[in-house]
């Protein structure tokens, strides 16, 4: 049900299995939102001057980041029965995801867990932004982050 191409740019070794486990934290994110076709993610590691070099680029911010989103569709969920009859192609692209694996490491260490979990979880967080959540507002950022919670298990 899930498509993901995985590109590692980045300097960390990422094993097949932590690729499996990331995929599934994705897969139950796209099942908790009731996401009933193949959907296809382009998913990147990269450095903190490649995230910070695409943050500018695309949001006109020069900092560094822990992750990007690069949605296909605007308001995903909001729009899916029109997006779904106007793409009759499976599996159907949600979009990009680009995460600094340097500062998924620093923050992994402030949070007090594994790498591993932290880039669940920004996982987790980038799927929700491909599907439209936001955390702009404190009402989109309260939603947003109660699925987070319970995609990762977090009480």
């Amino acid at each position: 049900m899930i498509v993901v191409v995985f590109d590692n740019r980045s300097d960390l070794m990422i094993d097949d299995a932590f690729l499996e486990e990331i995929e599934e934290v994705m897969m139950r994110t796209l099942l908790h939102e009731e996401i009933g076709v193949e959907c296809e993610i382009s998913f990147s590691f990269v450095s903190p001057q490649e995230i910070q070099s695409l943050n500018e680029e695309y949001r006109k911010i020069n900092e560094v980041t822990d992750v990007l989103s690069f949605p296909m569709y605007d308001q995903l969920m909001d729009n899916l029965k029109s997006v779904l009859k106007e793409n009759h192609c499976l599996p159907l692209l949600l979009g990009d995801v680009v995460i600094n694996t340097q500062q998924a490491r620093l923050q992994a260490e402030e949070y007090g867990h594994s790498l591993n979990r932290e880039l669940c979880y920004l996982s987790v967080h980038s799927v929700l932004h491909l599907l439209g959540y936001d955390h702009m507002e404190d009402e989109e950022k309260s939603q947003m982050r109660s699925i987070e919670k319970e995609l990762m298990g977090d009480d």
